[in-house]
Protein backbone atom coordinates (compact mmCIF):
# COMPACT_ATOMS: atom_id res chain seq x y z
CA UNK A 1 0.00 0.00 0.00
CA UNK A 2 1.00 3.51 -1.21
CA UNK A 3 0.73 6.12 1.79
CA UNK A 4 1.45 9.64 0.42
CA UNK A 5 1.89 12.55 3.41
CA UNK A 6 1.39 16.04 1.92
CA UNK A 7 -0.52 19.49 2.18
CA UNK A 8 -3.02 21.00 -0.26
CA UNK A 9 -1.87 23.66 -0.60
CA UNK A 10 1.93 22.51 -1.04
CA UNK A 11 3.04 22.88 -4.86
CA UNK A 12 5.65 19.58 -4.23
CA UNK A 13 2.71 17.84 -2.49
CA UNK A 14 0.38 19.00 -5.44
CA UNK A 15 3.29 17.56 -8.07
CA UNK A 16 2.75 14.04 -6.53
CA UNK A 17 -0.34 13.74 -6.58
CA UNK A 18 -1.14 14.63 -10.38
CA UNK A 19 1.74 11.92 -11.18
CA UNK A 20 -0.63 9.49 -8.90
CA UNK A 21 -3.30 10.25 -10.90
CA UNK A 22 -1.48 10.18 -13.89
CA UNK A 23 -0.20 6.59 -13.33
CA UNK A 24 -3.67 5.46 -11.89
CA UNK A 25 -1.94 4.40 -8.77
CA UNK A 26 -4.34 4.11 -5.58
CA UNK A 27 -3.05 5.74 -2.20
CA UNK A 28 -3.78 6.16 0.82
CA UNK A 29 -3.23 9.98 1.82
CA UNK A 30 -2.53 11.94 4.72
CA UNK A 31 -2.97 15.43 5.29
CA UNK A 32 -0.55 17.39 7.36
CA UNK A 33 -1.28 20.98 8.29
CA UNK A 34 1.19 23.37 7.38
CA UNK A 35 -0.52 25.97 8.83
CA UNK A 36 -1.05 24.28 11.86
CA UNK A 37 2.59 23.15 12.05
CA UNK A 38 1.30 19.60 12.11
CA UNK A 39 5.13 19.07 10.19
CA UNK A 40 6.87 19.68 13.18
CA UNK A 41 5.12 17.40 15.61
CA UNK A 42 7.50 14.85 16.59
CA UNK A 43 5.45 11.61 15.10
CA UNK A 44 6.58 13.55 11.61
CA UNK A 45 10.00 14.11 12.21
CA UNK A 46 10.49 10.73 13.03
CA UNK A 47 9.67 9.95 9.47
CA UNK A 48 11.29 12.80 7.97
CA UNK A 49 14.09 14.53 9.42
CA UNK A 50 13.59 17.82 6.79
CA UNK A 51 10.46 18.38 8.23
CA UNK A 52 9.36 18.55 5.16
CA UNK A 53 6.43 17.26 2.20
CA UNK A 54 5.85 15.58 0.18
CA UNK A 55 6.39 11.96 2.37
CA UNK A 56 5.86 9.00 0.33
CA UNK A 57 5.59 5.44 2.28
CA UNK A 58 5.59 2.07 0.09
CA UNK A 59 5.84 -1.53 1.68
CA UNK A 60 7.69 0.49 5.00
CA UNK A 61 10.19 2.31 2.83
CA UNK A 62 9.88 5.95 2.69
CA UNK A 63 10.88 8.61 0.01
CA UNK A 64 11.12 12.05 0.21
CA UNK A 65 11.78 14.82 -2.60
CA UNK A 66 9.03 15.41 -5.01
CA UNK A 67 10.71 14.69 -8.25
CA UNK A 68 12.29 11.52 -6.76
CA UNK A 69 8.90 10.42 -5.63
CA UNK A 70 7.55 10.85 -8.90
CA UNK A 71 10.36 9.01 -10.82
CA UNK A 72 9.73 6.15 -8.43
CA UNK A 73 6.37 5.95 -9.15
CA UNK A 74 7.10 6.05 -12.88
CA UNK A 75 9.31 2.76 -12.65
CA UNK A 76 6.46 0.79 -10.31
CA UNK A 77 3.92 1.05 -12.26
CA UNK A 78 3.52 -0.10 -16.01
CA UNK A 79 1.38 2.77 -18.47
CA UNK A 80 1.11 6.13 -18.61
CA UNK A 81 4.89 7.15 -19.02
CA UNK A 82 5.54 10.53 -16.96
CA UNK A 83 9.08 10.69 -18.49
CA UNK A 84 10.13 10.36 -21.95
CA UNK A 85 12.27 7.04 -23.24
CA UNK A 86 14.41 8.77 -25.37
CA UNK A 87 17.48 9.67 -23.75
CA UNK A 88 17.83 12.92 -24.73
CA UNK A 89 14.04 13.75 -24.08
CA UNK A 90 14.38 12.36 -20.76
CA UNK A 91 17.01 14.44 -19.91
CA UNK A 92 15.62 17.56 -20.89
CA UNK A 93 12.32 16.60 -19.08
CA UNK A 94 14.38 16.32 -15.72
CA UNK A 95 16.03 19.57 -16.73
CA UNK A 96 13.00 21.35 -17.04
CA UNK A 97 11.13 20.13 -13.91
CA UNK A 98 14.73 20.90 -11.85
CA UNK A 99 14.07 24.42 -12.97
CA UNK A 100 11.08 24.86 -11.09
CA UNK A 101 12.06 21.86 -7.95
CA UNK A 102 15.48 22.83 -7.30
CA UNK A 103 15.88 26.41 -8.18
CA UNK A 104 12.79 28.86 -8.03
CA UNK A 105 10.22 27.15 -5.83
CA UNK A 106 12.79 26.67 -2.82
CA UNK A 107 13.34 30.14 -3.00
CA UNK A 108 9.51 31.07 -1.93
CA UNK A 109 8.79 27.61 0.76
CA UNK A 110 7.51 28.10 3.50
CA UNK A 111 10.05 28.32 5.97
CA UNK A 112 12.09 30.90 3.33
CA UNK A 113 9.67 33.12 4.09
CA UNK A 114 9.31 32.29 7.95
CA UNK A 115 13.11 33.19 7.95
CA UNK A 116 11.81 36.34 6.21
CA UNK A 117 9.42 37.42 8.54
CA UNK A 118 11.64 36.73 11.40
CA UNK A 119 14.58 39.37 9.81
CA UNK A 120 12.50 42.08 9.76
CA UNK A 121 10.93 42.03 6.20
CA UNK A 122 7.05 43.52 6.19
CA UNK A 123 4.81 41.31 4.65
CA UNK A 124 4.55 43.88 1.21
CA UNK A 125 8.93 43.06 1.08
CA UNK A 126 7.79 39.71 1.06
CA UNK A 127 5.17 39.10 -1.25
CA UNK A 128 7.41 41.28 -3.55
CA UNK A 129 10.31 38.86 -3.11
CA UNK A 130 7.31 36.52 -4.01
CA UNK A 131 6.64 37.88 -6.68
CA UNK A 132 9.90 38.59 -8.05
CA UNK A 133 10.80 34.85 -8.24
CA UNK A 134 7.35 33.49 -9.60
CA UNK A 135 7.53 35.78 -12.65
CA UNK A 136 10.83 35.51 -13.58
CA UNK A 137 11.04 31.55 -13.32
CA UNK A 138 7.84 31.78 -15.70
CA UNK A 139 9.86 33.77 -18.06
CA UNK A 140 12.58 31.18 -17.78
CA UNK A 141 10.20 28.75 -18.62
CA UNK A 142 9.13 30.36 -21.69
CA UNK A 143 12.27 31.05 -23.14
CA UNK A 144 13.50 27.21 -22.55
CA UNK A 145 10.28 26.38 -24.28
CA UNK A 146 10.80 28.64 -27.32
CA UNK A 147 14.24 26.94 -27.62
CA UNK A 148 13.05 23.19 -28.02
CA UNK A 149 13.64 21.88 -31.39
CA UNK A 150 10.38 20.90 -32.03
CA UNK A 151 7.49 22.60 -30.72
CA UNK A 152 5.00 20.51 -29.14
CA UNK A 153 1.30 20.63 -27.50
CA UNK A 154 2.85 19.98 -23.76
CA UNK A 155 6.42 20.70 -23.13
CA UNK A 156 7.93 17.45 -24.17
CA UNK A 157 5.45 16.06 -26.72
CA UNK A 158 1.22 15.47 -26.76
CA UNK A 159 0.81 13.87 -23.60
CA UNK A 160 1.66 15.47 -20.07
CA UNK A 161 5.16 14.77 -18.69
CA UNK A 162 6.88 15.47 -15.12
CA UNK A 163 7.82 18.78 -16.49
CA UNK A 164 4.08 19.48 -17.21
CA UNK A 165 3.33 18.44 -13.42
CA UNK A 166 6.24 21.28 -12.23
CA UNK A 167 5.51 23.65 -14.73
CA UNK A 168 1.63 23.35 -13.47
CA UNK A 169 2.26 23.66 -10.23
CA UNK A 170 4.20 26.61 -10.43
CA UNK A 171 1.62 28.36 -12.78
CA UNK A 172 -1.12 27.79 -9.73
CA UNK A 173 1.36 29.22 -7.20
CA UNK A 174 1.93 32.35 -9.38
CA UNK A 175 -1.71 32.54 -10.48
CA UNK A 176 -2.48 32.49 -6.49
CA UNK A 177 -0.11 36.04 -6.31
CA UNK A 178 -2.11 37.34 -8.72
CA UNK A 179 0.28 37.15 -11.49
CA UNK A 180 -1.04 37.14 -15.08
CA UNK A 181 0.16 33.97 -16.81
CA UNK A 182 -1.40 35.03 -20.43
CA UNK A 183 1.62 37.32 -20.58
CA UNK A 184 3.61 34.02 -21.26
CA UNK A 185 2.12 32.61 -24.20
CA UNK A 186 3.68 29.04 -24.52
CA UNK A 187 3.51 28.35 -20.87
CA UNK A 188 -0.26 29.89 -20.64
CA UNK A 189 -0.89 27.43 -23.94
CA UNK A 190 0.72 24.03 -21.31
CA UNK A 191 -1.43 25.27 -18.31
CA UNK A 192 -4.55 25.64 -19.86
CA UNK A 193 -3.96 22.52 -21.52
CA UNK A 194 -3.79 20.79 -18.46
CA UNK A 195 -6.35 22.47 -16.44
CA UNK A 196 -8.80 20.36 -19.09
CA UNK A 197 -6.82 16.95 -17.58
CA UNK A 198 -8.65 15.27 -14.51
CA UNK A 199 -5.38 14.98 -12.76
CA UNK A 200 -4.56 18.26 -12.72
CA UNK A 201 -8.16 19.60 -11.77
CA UNK A 202 -8.19 17.64 -8.84
CA UNK A 203 -5.52 18.92 -7.13
CA UNK A 204 -6.78 22.36 -7.39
Amino acid sequence: MITLYGCRTSSASKRVRIALCLKDIEYQYVEVDLQQGEHLAPSYRELNAQKKLPLLMHNGQILTQSLAIIEYLNDIQAGYEVLPREPLARAWCRSFAALFAADYHPLITRRVVDRLRASGLTENAIGSWKLQWLDESLRVAEKTLSQRAVQHAFCCGTSPTMADICLFAQCESARKQGIDLSCHKTVFGIYALCNELDAFKEVQ
